[in-house]
């Protein structure tokens, strides 16, 4: 048996660096059978069959696991946005972002494309949400070095809507990269999927990076149960202002005496940021849990 990392995953195929060597494996019949599948950023027991070639055998304990984009261990992700075509919804940020706290996973905001369309304004909503933000150009090279400070020594996944430039941000990173960027449809206003499978890169400055493609928005099954029990705490911002609701058991969207309306009101918490907090609630699937739970109790 070896030892190694999933370093890119295609067609079925899991290329694994054992340090020595990469291995081109298959995953045994047993992990479709338990509903599991092997990711990019896995630290994986190898078995070999033939010259490069083998098995993945066992997964190894997960620090962070993704179902889109499927990444694990990774230490953030690097939520890439857009002002300029395609013009991101600052929702799918507050969405990633909701499901990374759940996962214990952080998360840098960066806005790209900042030479087509200022995107200060956006930016500074991440800023005051507590949330490493930077703005960015590939073409001019505005932010990449700021950018590349906020990834060395980390394993981040690069993630965001189709045509932000995900691809042109690692390749400003890391000149000589070349990966293939595509210009977006002024149509449509959106990318093309120019990455079409997701791989981990070693940069020169000492981070990694994985090159995901491009989503609109993170598979439903990421939203479960305890995100909805937890959906308040997984916004950064709300956090000073939980427990001091007026009312136990506030869902912090429509109560009066609700300590995270006021503050949203105050100017406190960016009511972009509260707006995603409700579209949210209404994505779950049920929220009777939290209507019946203790509803109409003072503190």
């Amino acid at each position: 048996m070896s030892r190694g990392r999933i370093r890119k995953a295609l067609s079925g195929f899991y290329y694994v660096d054992t340090g020595e060597r990469t291995v081109t494996c298959r995953a045994r019949g047993k992990f479709r059978q338990e509903g599991r599948s092997p990711l990019v950023g896995d630290w994986v027991e190898i078995q070999e069959t033939g010259p490069e070639e083998g098995m993945v055998w066992e997964i190894l304990p997960r620090r962070t696991a993704f179902d889109r984009p499927a990444v694990a261990n990774v230490d953030q992700l690097v939520v890439v946005a857009s002002r300029a075509l395609p013009v991101t919804d600052p929702f799918l940020i507050d969405r990633v972002s909701a499901i990374a706290a759940l996962k214990n996973c952080g998360v840098v905001v960066c806005v790209n494309k900042c030479d087509l369309a200022d995107g200060e304004a956006l930016a500074e909503v991440y800023r005051r949400s507590g949330f490493p933000t930077v703005c960015a150009s590939a073409e001019t090279g505005e932010g990449v070095e700021e950018l590349r400070g906020l990834i060395a020594g980390r394993l981040s996944a690069f993630t965001g809507n189709s045509g932000v430039g995900k691809s042109s941000l690692l390749n400003a990173l890391e000149p000589g990269f070349s990966l293939r960027v595509d210009e977006v449809s002024q149509k449509l206003g959106r990318g093309k999927h120019t990455t079409r499978h997701v791989e981990l890169y070693r940069l020169s400055c000492g981070a990694e990076v994985i090159d995901t493609p491009g989503f609109s928005s993170f598979d439903a099954a990421e939203l479960e149960l305890e995100l909805k029990e937890r959906l308040p705490e997984t916004f950064l911002e709300f956090r000073p202002w939980l427990g001091r609701c007026r009312f136990v058991g506030c869902s912090h969207t429509k109560e009066k005496g609700c300590a995270v309306l006021a503050a949203v009101r105050e100017g406190q918490i960016p009511a972009s940021r509260h707006e995603s907090y409700v579209r949210l609630c209404k994505e779950l699937k049920d929220l009777r849990a939290w209507n019946g739970r203790s509803a109409g109790k003072q503190v």
